[in-house]
Formats: structure tokens, sequence, C-alpha cells
């Protein structure tokens, strides 16, 4: 099935006409016909809104595998009309980019006798409690922490803020993450964006979960846009 047939068949499970999705999505019912004659498609954008508005994934809309935004279907287009050279370029600053993110930097400490591992730790905190905007987050200068407190998978580290995943990780704890190509597991503890906001939290059936029952579950949704950013892997010792 294509984009214009998935479309059509969302506005039809949700029983509203052209005019009210296109109005719902702040486009005129011309622009929006097109779309589900398949004449046009619509920016990264403005799916975003059409999938919201109609309770489903952007994926699903695209008939792409779960996890690929339409930013990063946009950049694939984008790649495959590049020739070899291009290629080439944008896959050796891709390597750099990846390789800087993902490797912690191990060297010995000859005054302490030991090593020690420089890492990342991201300036915003992730949020514990209700969730707080995550884009635009640098990083600090490299932490430099024995290596015997570092867990091997560990790529970087981000700075918890709020209580609601008390007692095992509190407010101002510094936690290991090891990033995934995909997602954790139901179950495990991880780091999340959430329609753009950043949260420690654990993943649930169809939620995240907190562990200071104080605070209730996040329910998650077709249309929500979820990321998960890495998988928990402890926090470093006061």
């Amino acid at each position: 099935m294509d984009f214009a047939k998935r479309l059509k068949e969302a506005r039809r499970a949700r029983s509203l006409s052209q005019q009210e999705v296109a109005a719902g999505a702040g486009i005129d019912r011309a622009t929006y016909t097109n779309y589900e004659l398949g004449r046009r498609q619509p920016d990264p954008q403005r799916l975003r809104q059409l999938s919201q508005l109609l309770e489903v994934s952007a994926d699903w809309l695209l008939g792409q595998p779960s996890g690929v935004s339409p930013e990063e279907q946009a950049h694939i287009k984008k790649y495959r009309l590049l020739d070899l050279h291009g290629k080439e370029l944008v896959d050796l600053v891709l390597q750099k980019e990846y390789d800087r993110m993902a490797a912690p930097l191990a060297v010995r400490d000859e005054a302490q006798g030991g090593w020690v591992t420089y890492i990342n730790c991201y300036d915003l905190a992730v949020s514990a409690g209700p969730g707080e905007p995550w884009s635009g987050a640098g990083y600090k200068t490299r932490l430099e922490i024995p290596e015997a407190q570092v867990p091997e998978n560990a790529h970087f580290c981000v700075r918890v803020n709020g209580d609601s995943m008390e007692p095992a990780y509190r407010d101002g704890d510094i936690v290991f993450i090891e990033r995934l190509e995909g997602s954790v597991q139901e179950g495990e503890i991880g780091i999340f964006f959430l329609n753009g906001e950043g949260f420690i939290k654990r993943l649930g059936q169809k939620c995240l979960e907190s562990l200071n029952p104080r605070y209730a579950p996040i329910p998650l949704h077709d249309y929500d846009d979820l990321r998960c950013q890495g998988r928990v892997l402890g926090k470093l010792p006061l």
C-alpha cells in the first residue's frame, strides 16, 4: 500500500472528511486532495501534523520501518541523489562523528598508576519528572572517571533531573548510557525522546514508567514521536 492509500485509509478510519483533515493540518483542500491522489507528498513538518491528526505514526503512512523519522527519510533521499564523491564525503564525516560520539577514550594516568576514561557528559539534564526539552543539547568537557567505574559498553553520560526514578536514580545522578540501534526491551530503563522532550524511564507496555510510585505512567500513542537514545547501564558512584 502506498502513501496515498494509507493516508486515505487513516482518514476514513477517523471518519473525517478531506476538508476537516486539511483544516486541521493548516492546508487548503486542494493540496490535501493531491496527497490522497498521489500527486504530491507532504514535507516532514506537514507529515508530522497529519500523523498526529489521524492518530497514526508517520512511519506507517510512509510504509517505513518503525523508528525512522521524516527528517531521516529526507536525508536518505538526498543521499541517494549524490554521486560517488558526494557519498564518500558524507560517509567520511558520518563515520568520524559516530566515532567521536560512540567511543570513550581510555588513557593511562601515570600519576595515579591506573587507567582513566574520558567520556562525554551531556549538559542538558535528562528529566526524571515531567520532561524537558532536549533540542540544542551540547556536551560538556569530557569527564575523567577511573576506568573501573565505567561500564564496558558505556558510550556517554547524562545527568538526571528530578525524582521520578528514585530510589534507583536520584536528582543530580550521572548515568551511563549505551547507544542502541532500535530500542530497549520492555522492562528495561532507557533514555527517550518523546515528542521533543527527554526522559529517563522504564519502557512499559505502551507507556513509559517511573520507579517512584508517586508518578503515573506516560501513555504512548501511535502518533507519538518516540525515539530511544540508549540503554541505562548504571550510575556513577558518589
